[in-house]
């Protein structure tokens, strides 16, 4: 089977060889605009209008993305909005926008400005602007599903329970991606065993609480809410990963509870 590596080489080859027209570059700015510059031409950052100001992985289709030559930034301004606010956010299971300062310098042609981001900035975020009025401007800094299976790839440690729901809107947005289904199914059953790991905690920290009880009437009343943990997470994983120590402390809790009804 091919490494993840080499699979995301022959994803970003194709995504090359069929281009998004989001993100086909223009080779001269006549309309107004904001405009990132590509490593050949330009590309104009789309206006995004969906709630919460901030795009879902399910839309990520929707916006443009741009390929450049460096981790410089740089943007051509045409219009009023030399002085516009700037925002990256990393594609990431935490929404945060970090804002990011430009120096800007006028071009020959009226009301064209080039701005220049102060730090290097590397591809897998998206840049963001406030100056569309009642939407907001958004551009991908990469080709999105290329940036999207490097941010999945499962030898990055990430919490399995969250990053499934961004794994399958990504799915849903970019439903043809092969790499992606992969790693939906992959993140799929690693967040079915983070979510099984979790409900077994509750059976071990009755189980602790129990042992390290001294009184009798209090052994039997950990056991009595042992026996409640198991019995919820046996129903909810009955092939779980530790539903055979879980049906042998079932049977312990059960014929301790029988000695206690004597001596209690």
């Amino acid at each position: 089977m091919k490494t993840f590596l080499s699979r995301i080489v022959v994803l970003i080859l194709l995504s090359v060889m069929f281009n998004n027209l989001w993100a086909k570059p223009v080779d001269t700015i006549e309309s107004y605009g904001i405009y990132v510059v590509a490593e050949k031409g330009f590309v104009k950052i789309g206006s995004y209008s969906k709630s919460d100001r901030f795009v879902d992985f399910k839309h990520l289709h929707e916006i443009p993305y741009v390929t450049r030559g460096s981790n410089t930034l740089k943007l051509i301004v045409y219009g009023q909005n030399a002085n516009a606010d700037f925002e990256l956010r990393p594609i990431d299971t935490h929404v945060i926008l970090n804002p990011i300062k430009f120096d800007v310098k006028p071009l020959a042609k009226p009301d064209m400005y080039e701005l220049t981001a102060e730090i290097p900035v590397p591809d897998g975020q998206m840049l963001q602007t406030n100056s569309y009025g009642s939407s907001f401007g958004v551009i991908m800094l990469g080709e999105p599903q290329s940036q999207l299976v490097k941010y999945f790839n499962p030898k990055l440690t990430k919490d399995p329970i969250i990053v499934v729901q961004y794994v399958e809107d990504a799915r849903a947005a970019f439903p043809n991606n092969s790499l992606l289904k992969e790693l939906e199914i992959y993140w799929q059953k690693a967040a079915k065993l983070a979510k099984d790991k979790r409900g077994y905690n509750y059976v071990e920290e009755k189980w602790i609480q129990y042992q390290q009880a001294e009184k009798l009437a209090l052994k039997a009343r950990f056991l009595n809410e042992l026996l409640g943990e198991i019995n919820g997470y046996l129903n909810e994983y009955p092939d779980g990963h530790k539903a055979v120590e879980a049906k042998e402390r079932k049977k312990h809790a059960e014929d301790k509870l029988k000695e206690y009804e004597k001596l209690l």
